[in-house]
């Protein structure tokens, strides 16, 4: 005799459509409805301007496959998880989120937020100088983090247990308002969403919500924070059990560059043309 699994069914699912805002969804399987729009965003046309979907994202553990496929297909990419405990880095599901973290990330210029972060260096924060750049120039963030405190033993310790996704787009440009050549990439968010569902195959047979939003305040506030955990993250398989960001703020070396400065005439970069022989009048 086969024994059926326990299952909730369909008939608890619910669909609110919310014209110029976004779907909302309760019952199982509420993934589809996060995963879709995803799909929907990846296979649009991308030009040298228009560089394709960015997402930012939290999640307390992901390993739905149909997620971290499509996640795979952004143009910037980055979910912050709950550091996981040693177990975990022993799962099948955990390749698939190392592959995601190599495959795709962030690019640092795109985001101002980030411009001034860097790696430590041999446990310090990085030094610029007059002969350095900021690290947002070529710097990559792995498309996969963990953020806070592992637990050991019975140790309880506090979770990344919100699970939101913010989908934007990224962008190219060239153009400054000043008429001036630039090289900017840019993340503009466009839909948030959040809900009660892990990014799991075992949420789908759960009883969840989820939704969309358009709001504009919602974007920006969720912009900040999602951002503020990839600072405070670090790298896959971390070796630390309590909170250790791998970036920090980069440190100026004002002495190098102050006497980088006056050691040379810098006067053509003000294009004043004047000396001490030019007729003033």
């Amino acid at each position: 005799m086969t024994t059926q699994p326990p299952g909730f069914g369909a008939g608890f699912d619910r669909l609110v459509s919310r014209p110029g805002d976004g779907d909302a969804v309760f019952g199982t399987n509420v993934l589809d409805a996060l995963v879709g729009p995803l799909r929907e965003a990846a296979s649009v046309r991308r030009t040298e301007r228009s560089w394709g979907p960015g997402v930012l994202g939290c999640a307390m553990w992901m390993d739905d496959p149909e997620l971290i496929e499509v996640l795979g297909q952004m143009a910037n990419a980055c979910v912050v998880i709950t550091k996981q405990q040693a177990r975990k880095y022993q799962q099948s599901e955990f390749g698939l989120l190392e592959a995601l973290a190599e495959r795709t990330g962030i690019a640092q210029r795109a985001y101002p937020e980030l411009e001034e972060l860097a790696p430590r260096v041999d446990g310090q924060a990085s030094v610029v100088g007059p002969f350095s750049t900021l690290p947002d120039d070529e710097g990559e963030i792995g498309g996969v983090r963990e953020l806070g405190f592992r637990r050991v033993g019975n140790r309880l310790v506090p979770i990344v247990h919100a699970k939101m996704l913010l989908l934007g787009r990224m962008g190219w440009t060239d153009e400054h308002p000043s008429g001036h050549v630039v090289d900017t990439l840019y993340f503009v968010p466009e839909r948030l969403w959040v809900g009660s569902a892990n990014f799991t195959q075992a949420s789908r047979k759960s009883l969840e919500m989820g939704m969309w939003t358009a709001d504009p305040e919602l974007l920006k506030a969720a912009r900040g924070w999602l951002l503020q955990l990839v600072e405070m993250s670090e790298p896959l398989r971390s070796p630390s059990d309590d909170s250790q960001p791998e970036l920090v703020p980069v440190e100026y070396d004002d002495a190098a560059i102050a006497e980088y400065m006056s050691e040379r005439d810098f006067d053509f970069l003000f294009g004043d043309g004047l000396n001490d022989d030019a007729d003033p009048c």
